[in-house]
């Protein structure tokens, strides 16, 4: 009797899928599997061929190895060729080359990462149930008669306007919106009643958020990504727009926790395994079809835990009605959980949108695009932010995207500061005259006033307000945490970065900010692992490494931080010389390190390179001078990275001299942490 399930894997990943292998057998699943390796094998036999033919569904392990090998690329296009049913089962983040993108196209995977195999190997026992694979469901340890599939959009209409309904109490369950989102971990966040307003040079602290624990009568929720099912698949736009929107909506209600699982898009996961990863108490999924004009929304609200329907609807409209659709689903949905919008929220959810359906793809697509973080996609989304707006004018929200993109340019080094801040500024006065109850304009005028103005009161102000509007927008919470940083109250940026955590649990933003903050208070061995987590969850954000590099710097281990210099240079060639430079005069190359500041500076004529990071290479070989000038030179530049001058760095030979005294003052900050 064949197996029913084939492994395709590389010889250098046989480890790790040996330990999935004996798991699978555990569960009673047959597999097959190359004992050898298929990376060793001289000539691929015909045993091989046999066993892929007789098989019901081929498991393939993703991997920077597999996805080189010859012979991997061989088995999954002959399952493809037999039509059998592929699961892609990713070791390790990597890349899908073009040899297996065709076979591969708009199949979900399953991240069974080293920190998520229970949760992932939950979902893939369920997905290869579907598949008609034999599964020992008690040896499993799972329940598989309740319906795992409802986190997979159906590409099956729905009766129209078909209500379902559950009866519960309020406490357990807790459900949401229409689309896309991430994620794993835990939930936090809760709108506080009142921040305290701040004065005077040094801000106040301010109240402390409660965590979400501590509320037992909140409800958490994610909304995952919405599918878009045609016709014209390849335009996910609206469907994208869907859940952004119904995502931003339900974010204001001020007894629910939504939480961000943007990441989980293409994951073949059901929604007990969205509801353990997350923690949420339920799952919104949705699919969305726009055919002539016409558009179909069906939507499922879930209980995690039951994996019961709270609450299901299908939406026949035209394409002119979406917008009042996606308030219709929010309001359901907050209905069906038996909560209340908060007060003013259905004026706050009406007045943040467009009337125009062409400038709201464009403001979508341009969202797209400024995520991409790179020069030239933050550049072409200010033109579709700008094009929006000459079909809608007074869209608040494109004027938001416009200073996003100009603020995004300066923090990745794309543009100088001078420039591109007060453009931001000047986008953010006309979305806020507009509409002054939009959270992102406010966190991101708070952003400007911090980095750029070094105004923290300012800062701590419209940060603040923006939380008040939407308490479960995650920047604010992680800019806030910066604020607090950088004027020394260490155990409330904890706490800010936290919350920010717990609604972008995979956001390497939010756990390099962590890592950080975690070297600032010398527990370098939680910010090495943080690091490491945040290279996981998010391979291709850049900070990644420098955190981890940073980490290891403060531990001593300049092996290590020079190794993850080298694989940060892999994504963005040259990125952190000025880091490099600090890590080799840390291990006595300081002739080296030279070198590297030398070529640095010789660049600044024509890139922009950090004054503030010369500053410290400069105190690193002991020119304290030269450090003080160009410290001096980063104030002129209004160098972001000075707001960050005491946070993991010690000036402590020229802190009390009058130059390091004056500059301080000038920055609004205490000449010592």
């Amino acid at each position: 009797m064949s197996a029913e399930v084939f492994i395709s894997y590389a010889a250098r990943d046989r480890e790790r899928v040996l330990g999935l292998v004996e798991r699978l057998r555990k569960a009673g699943v047959t597999v097959w599997i190359d004992q050898v390796g298929i990376d060793v094998s001289t000539m691929w036999s015909q045993e091989i061929v046999s066993a892929i033919k007789g098989c019901k569904v081929m498991l393939l392990s993703i991997s920077p190895h597999s996805t080189e090998s010859e012979n991997v690329v061989k088995e999954l296009a002959l399952a493809s060729e037999r039509k059998k049913p592929i699961i892609p089962v990713y070791l390790e983040a990597a890349e899908i080359p073009e040899t297996m993108e065709y076979q591969l196209a708009g199949i979900q995977r399953v991240e069974y990462f080293m920190e998520n195999e229970d949760i992932a190997f939950k979902a893939m026992l369920r997905s290869l149930v579907k598949r008609g694979v034999h599964v020992d469901e008690e040896g499993a340890g799972l329940d598989m008669n309740e319906g795992f599939e409802t986190s997979i959009a159906s590409h099956a209409p729905e009766p129209q306007k078909t209500t379902v309904s559950a009866n519960r109490k309020v406490g357990v369950v807790t459900p949401l919106l229409v689309l896309a989102v991430i994620g794993l971990v835990l939930a936090l966040v809760l709108r506080p009643d009142k921040y305290p307003e701040t004065s005077g040079d040094q801000a106040a602290p301010v109240e402390k958020s409660e965590p979400i624990q501590a509320k037992q009568n909140k409800t958490s929720i994610t909304v995952l990504p919405f599918r878009n099912i045609g016709p014209s698949i390849n335009e996910s736009f609206l469907a994208d727009g869907m859940h952004e929107e119904i995502d931003a909506m339900l974010s204001m209600t001020p007894s629910l926790i939504v939480k961000n699982a943007s990441r989980m898009k293409d994951m073949a996961l059901d929604p007990r395994s969205v509801g353990e990863a997350l923690k949420v108490d339920s799952v919104l999924t949705g699919t969305v079809r726009q055919s002539d004009g016409q558009l179909r929304v069906t939507v499922k609200l879930v209980d995690t835990k039951t994996e019961e329907n709270i609450w299901a609807s299908t939406f026949d409209k035209s394409e002119s009605d979406i917008f009042s659709v996606q308030r219709e689903i929010a309001q359901k949905v907050v209905e069906g959980l038996k909560l209340k919008l908060g007060a003013g929220q259905q004026d706050l959810i009406v007045n943040r949108q467009t009337k125009d359906l062409e400038a709201y793809n464009l403001y979508i697509n341009g969202r797209r695009m400024w995520k991409t973080r790179t020069r030239e996609g933050m550049r072409d989304s200010i033109e579709k932010f700008e094009i929006a707006l000459s079909k809608d004018p007074d869209f608040a929200l494109a004027y938001v995207g416009i200073a996003d993109a100009y603020n995004q340019l300066v923090m990745y080094r794309h543009s100088p500061p001078e420039v591109a801040f007060p453009k931001a500024k000047e986008e953010l006065k006309k979305a806020l005259a507009l509409n002054d109850s939009l959270s992102e304009a406010h966190a991101s005028l708070g952003c400007i006033q911090y980095v750029y103005d070094c105004n923290w009161d300012a800062a701590l102000k419209s940060l603040i307000k923006a939380l008040n509007l939407n308490p479960n927008y995650p920047d604010a919470r992680r800019w806030l945490s910066h604020v607090h940083i950088t004027m020394g109250n260490y155990s409330l940026a904890l706490e800010e970065i936290d919350n920010g955590i717990n609604l972008e649990p995979n956001s390497g933003n939010m756990l390099t900010a962590k890592s950080l903050y975690l070297i600032h208070a010398a527990k370098t061995d939680d910010a090495i692992k943080l690091a490491q987590l945040g290279i996981i969850r998010d391979p291709n954000f850049i900070r990644n490494y420098q955190a981890l590099a940073l980490a290891n710097l403060k531990a001593g281990d300049y092996d290590a931080a020079l190794k993850a210099i080298e694989k940060g240079d892999g994504l963005y060639p040259g990125e952190y010389q000025l880091l490099k430079a600090r890590i080799l005069a840390s291990r006595g190359d300081v002739s080296e390190a030279k070198l590297i500041l030398d070529e640095e500076i010789k660049k600044k004529d024509i890139d922009l390179i950090s004054s503030t990071q010369i500053a410290k290479v400069f105190y690193d070989i002991n020119e304290d001078i030269k450090a003080l000038d160009y410290l001096e030179m980063a104030i002129e530049e209004k160098d972001p990275q000075l707001t960050y001058l005491h946070v993991n760095f010690d000036w402590n030979r020229i802190g009390d001299s009058q130059r390091f005294k004056a500059i301080c003052k000038r920055l609004n900050l205490p000449a010592k942490p």
